[in-house]
């Protein structure tokens, strides 16, 4: 009866020129095919209806490899993934012993990916109010998660490899895999992917022991594709251009399990290796010949397991992660991000907002060569895909990546301000994403301490953005209106900068939130960060800030110029005693005349700050006197 179903379904759907049900319906029937001969082949069935099933599946693949020619985007990964069925099922004729591993490692997970992309690019995105059905949908399921039974798992962690060529990476990337990890307790398998490799890494994956092998001959980016055979309770994505070190399984693991809030985490790496602060600064060289040293360093790097190194994050940027894997079979890649950009910043914002904590271990290291896995095509053409993909980003959010970040640089070094005690209570003002949140809260965890830390939305964009971090989150329309309430905080911050805050009179808002300091309180505000001499003018003299509000928008901020508010701060009989904090980074003689105002240092450190222009980062630091 199963092989004369799937025989039916594949028989009736064979016709060209396809109208929308007729396509889904073929790919249905494709699914119920690729199901039919894993069972089949898991009983070593050897009949001629799997052959006729064989035959009829093969001429579907090429039915939606043709319907989707020359098309672009999800639709044209449709179209690989049907010229990928079809090769898979040339292997598997001529590969008899691998039937079965074919079938079910290859021929099944592709049909689910085509027929789910095929659904996604026809059915979801053409639609403005299908993508927002879908987006809650997705997120409301992720917060359902939080709540779920747990089940049975095969394995503890699965560790999925992905190669496309850059076969001495890869075989450095698996070799530091086996040397590093502890297969004995068979709670750990590794899946390794050839994604559409032409130099040698097919043949290398297939003679490794005791993996589950993909074959995908079109490169197609398939890492998704595992999800339908990981039996992993953890999803480890290894990159092929990633050297594993001591204890970096253990320690993800560790921090895995230690809160259900943790979706995903990831190692820090070297800098250079990564962006968003993610690195740290290393010795060696970024080669082959460095990694004898690197793993030298890297012994000692992770020598313990210390959990006040471990860093929430509003974002992360996994050059490796490990994920929960009923989080990543939601389909957490998002195929509408066609240009390989903002895919990360995707991911965060949905963990982010359905309540999930990123945790980024600085108690743990790999290396990472950076660049080989998506390689030089990436580059080529980045700044328009940045763009585009910015968009993308926009449209489906209603938020941009790089404006609501609310991240400032050199945060770390305000600890010697002497602001932070056990038990502070904490006010942030528009923390946006939370990155600075984010390294507030960290340095408080680092030294043993843990804050009470509330949030003030102005901008109800951004209300699910404060849970992952937040004790407790209120809503206001002004700073104003936020400070009117009873509550004292030992650290008042913006998450936002200074010419961002909706003030209807900043400095009157300025000493109302003065008043909610308690004694011995800081108010820290963050200054905006001129990019040109020009814009050092407007913000000194002028005040005024444009923000990016999605294509062809722009929004604009008006604030009291930044000379005249110290100016008045300085002769302000509360918030007199105040600083401000640079960081210099490079010469600018010019702009120096124009920003000397801000340089708060004595006559002896003058001369080497008037050569050293701070457009990094400024912050407005006023303290309440005991």
């Amino acid at each position: 009866m199963r092989e004369n179903a799937a025989c039916a379904a594949l028989q009736s759907r064979k016709v060209r020129a396809m109208n929308h049900t007729q396509m889904s319906d073929l790919l249905d029937s494709a699914v119920m095919g690729a199901e039919y001969l894993c069972t089949a082949m898991e009983q070593e069935e050897n009949s001629p209806a799997v052959s006729e099933v064989l035959s009829l599946l093969y001429q579907t693949a090429a039915i939606v490899e043709k319907e989707m020619e020359g098309t672009s985007d999800v639709l044209r990964q449709v179209h690989l993934y049907g010229k990928n069925i079809q090769s898979s099922i040339d292997d598997l004729k001529d590969l008899p012993t691998h039937r079965g591993q074919i079938a079910q490692y290859e021929i099944r997970p592709f049909s689910l990916e085509m027929r789910r992309l095929w659904h996604y690019a026809t059915e979801i995105l053409p639609y403005a109010d299908r993508r927002t059905i879908h987006l809650e949908e997705l997120m409301a399921a992720s917060k359902a998660l939080h709540e779920a039974e747990e089940h049975a798992y095969q394995y503890d962690v699965s560790i999925v490899l992905c190669g496309y060529n850059k076969l001495a990476y890869t075989q450095k990337a698996v070799e530091s895999i086996m040397t590093h990890t502890d297969f004995s307790g068979g709670n750990v398998e590794l899946i390794v992917i050839n994604n559409g490799s032409n130099d040698g890494t097919r043949e290398y994956f297939g003679g490794l022991p005791h993996v589950k092998c993909i074959n995908l001959k079109y490169n197609i980016l398939g890492m998704n594709a595992a999800q339908h055979l990981a039996g992993g309770k953890y999803f480890v994505s290894f990159a092929n251009d990633v050297v594993a070190t001591p204890h970096w399984l253990e320690h993800l693991l560790a921090c895995m399990k230690s809160d259900d809030r943790i979706a995903i985490a990831v190692p820090t790496c070297n800098d250079g290796g990564i962006s968003s602060f993610q690195g740290v600064s290393v010795s060696y060289p970024n080669t082959f010949e460095g990694m004898e040293a690197m793993q030298r360093f890297a012994e000692e790097y992770n020598r313990n397991l210390v959990p006040a190194y471990w860093e929430d994050r509003s974002q992360l940027m996994p050059f490796l992660s490990i994920i929960r894997t009923d989080v990543y079979r939601m389909g957490l890649i998002d195929p509408v991000y066609t240009r390989g950009e903002f895919v990360d910043d995707d991911l965060s914002t949905l963990l982010r907002r359905t309540g999930w904590r990123q945790v980024l271990l600085k108690d743990t290291f790999m290396h990472h060569f950076g660049g080989v896995t998506l390689g030089a095509e990436r580059k080529r053409g980045a700044g328009y895909a940045l763009d585009e993909m910015r968009r993308v980003y926009y449209e489906k959010w209603g938020v941009d990546a790089w404006e609501s970040r609310g991240e400032f640089y050199a945060v770390e070094d305000l600890w010697g301000w002497n602001i932070f005690h056990e038990d502070d209570s904490i006010l942030v003002l528009e923390p946006r994403f939370g990155n600075l949140s984010c390294r507030i809260f960290n340095m408080y965890r680092q030294h043993g301490m843990h804050p009470y830390m509330t949030a003030v939305v102005f901008d109800r964009r951004y209300r699910m953005d404060t849970d992952y971090l937040f004790d407790a989150t209120v809503e206001a329309d002004c700073v104003e209106d936020a400070a009117r309430t009873e509550q004292e905080y030992n650290l008042i911050s913006a998450g936002c900068y200074l010419d961002e805050l909706p003030a209807r009179d900043l400095l009157y808002s300025l000493e109302l939130l003065y008043g909610k300091l308690a004694p011995g309180g800081t108010l820290l505000l963050p200054v905006r960060n001129p990019d040109s001499a020009y814009e050092i003018t407007c913000l000194l003299d002028e005040g005024g800030r444009d923000l990016y509000e999605g294509e062809g928008k722009i929004q604009q901020y008006s604030c009291i110029p930044y000379r005249t508010l110290l100016d008045v701060l300085r002769t302000h009989p509360l918030l007199h005693d105040h600083k401000t904090y640079f960081v210099a980074f490079e010469r600018d003689l010019p702009a120096v005349e124009r920003v000397k105002p801000l340089l708060d240092v004595d006559e002896s450190s003058r001369a080497e700050a008037e050569l050293s222009l701070s457009v990094r980062m400024f912050f407005l630091g006023i303290f309440k006197k005991h």
